[in-house]
């Protein structure tokens, strides 16, 4: 197991309660090939241009208005209504977990962390529901709760309220520079996972105190509650 990491990464013990924030798409799930068969859907009902999976997965992390904006250059409420009224269904259907993710947040639970899910995402909830999750979480804190999505802070202190975490004792797993940005903001640790399509340098660069391929390897560079540093694998 190859794990880069950013010269400011300690791996030191924290004390308190102990909470791991994740976003939720590209990181927890594969939901590109999704929105893009719900996307393309959407274009042919309004004569847009076709995307390709590669253009949705660079704009994923952002609120969905966002998004559209960034592939098609202009952005029209009818398309936003007509994805919620239609589509949405068809993309939950092909949200599916990577895998090991249920594997990574048993361990972590049974490590004694406390987790939480903050997104962009619109109807958040029903989203991690819909990819079989839910039950693994205390605090899922999405587009709908908040006045400010990610790199706004906002979400991420709520979660923190919700979990009675501190800073000192939170860590944000996430696959974009959006994620770094938040975590910046609200000053807490970020891990970065390669699985959005990021780059390992990106994300270093963005502010990651490490970045490893997806969360299957989370559970070897996190202190557990007992203040036992769990051991790396090789690499």
């Amino acid at each position: 197991m190859k794990i880069q990491r950013s010269p400011a990464w300690t791996g030191g013990e924290r004390s308190g309660t102990e909470a791991v924030l994740f976003d939720f798409d590209m990181t927890l799930v594969n939901s590109s090939l999704g929105i893009t068969y719900c996307l393309n859907r959407l274009a042919g009902s309004f004569g847009l241009d076709e995307v390709t999976r590669e253009e949705v997965t660079s704009t994923i992390g952002h609120p969905m208005d966002k998004a559209m904006e960034m592939l098609w250059g202009r952005y029209e409420p009818a398309w936003m209504e007509y994805y919620r009224k239609h589509l949405v269904p068809l993309e939950y259907e092909r949200i599916m977990p990577f895998p090991g993710t249920r594997e990574a947040l048993t361990r972590l639970l049974d490590e004694g962390f406390s987790l939480g899910v903050v997104s962009n995402r619109k109807k958040l909830l029903r989203a991690v529901e819909s990819a079989g999750l839910g039950e693994y979480f205390l605090s899922i804190v999405g587009m709908d709760d908040v006045e400010n999505p990610k790199p706004h802070p906002e979400s991420i202190c709520l979660s923190m309220s919700n979990l009675g975490s501190t800073a000192s004792g939170t860590t944000l797993v996430g696959d974009s520079e959006i994620d770094a940005l938040a975590a910046g903001r609200a000053g807490i640790p970020f891990v970065g996972v390669s699985s959005g399509g990021a780059s390992p340098d990106v994300l270093l660069s963005a502010g990651a105190l490490v970045v490893i391929k997806d969360i299957s390897e989370l559970a070897w560079i996190l202190p557990g509650r007992t203040g036992r540093r769990l051991q790396c694998g090789p690499g």
